[in-house]
């Protein structure tokens, strides 16, 4: 369970996220050292996408996310 005290002071160190992101990110961790480690590691540049499989964030050239698109 994620300390809400630290979750504020990085939701404060990150401001310039994006507040979905963030709220994504808190998501995803499950203690607040992953927490820490998930937003450091977020690519600067835009599109990114959640990859299970790195447990990060990762910059990506599609727009939609693959699992989407097979869903047609």
């Amino acid at each position: 369970m994620l300390d809400q005290k630290i979750v504020e002071k990085l939701r404060e160190r990150y401001k310039g996220l994006h507040p979905l992101i963030f709220h994504r990110s808190v998501e995803h961790a499950r203690t607040d050292v992953e927490l820490f480690d998930i937003l450091e590691s977020i690519p600067k540049s835009y599109p990114i996408s959640w990859s299970e499989d790195n447990f990060c964030w990762v910059k990506t050239d599609l727009i939609r996310e693959t699992k989407l698109s097979s869903r047609r």
